[in-house]
């Protein structure tokens, strides 16, 4: 199933807006993930992140658009700026679920963004897409996704111990939801 396209006005605040991730994103998104507590805290791979890594993940993210699985956005500040990415990141409108995952430049942290994104997608995938229940799967050791998780009205549903990060990696992963009901 297609995503419908947006509108233009459709995913912003007064200070942040989502513009669906492109090519031209590449050096930003790049920078962006270079930063360690982002490597730490996400899927990111822990080496072999370059432009061509990058580019091939924004698309998988224009490939989501189309098939339904996923859609990616530029989390943008007010000068137009990338200061962050925010994503259902797995998305099955089928069933009416979606996993949100975001991250927030170091210099642009501490103001709300990541709250504000998460705000934003879970309006859009409630009342655009249909959606029923919304996750975040969040590293409990990660304050600040945490605190976003909890400003934004999710409940913690319980902690996966010890569950596969990545890279061979283990970690507990707390899992956070929304329903459509709350």
């Amino acid at each position: 199933m297609r995503i419908k396209p947006l509108s233009a006005q459709s995913l912003a605040d007064d200070q942040i807006r989502l513009e669906p991730l492109a090519q031209g994103d590449v050096r930003d998104l790049l920078a962006l993930v270079a930063d360690a507590e982002i490597v730490r805290f996400t899927r990111v791979p822990t080496s072999g992140v370059d432009a061509a890594w990058v580019s091939r993940w924004i698309g998988r993210y224009e490939e989501g658009w189309g098939d339904g699985s996923r859609a990616g956005f530029a989390i943008r500040g007010e000068n137009g700026g990338l200061i962050g990415f925010a994503a259902l990141v797995e998305l099955d409108l089928d069933h009416g679920e979606a996993e949100i995952g975001y991250v927030v430049a170091p210099a642009a942290r501490g103001r709300g963004v990541a709250r504000r994104a998460v705000d934003l997608l879970t309006r859009w995938g409630f009342d655009e897409l249909g959606l029923e229940r919304i996750e975040l799967r969040i590293d409990p050791e990660n304050a600040g996704s945490v605190k976003v998780a909890e400003r934004a009205g999710y409940r913690l549903d319980g902690v996966l111990r010890n569950v596969h990060f990545k890279e061979g990696a283990r970690a507990d992963v707390g899992v956070w939801s929304r329903l459509r009901t709350d």
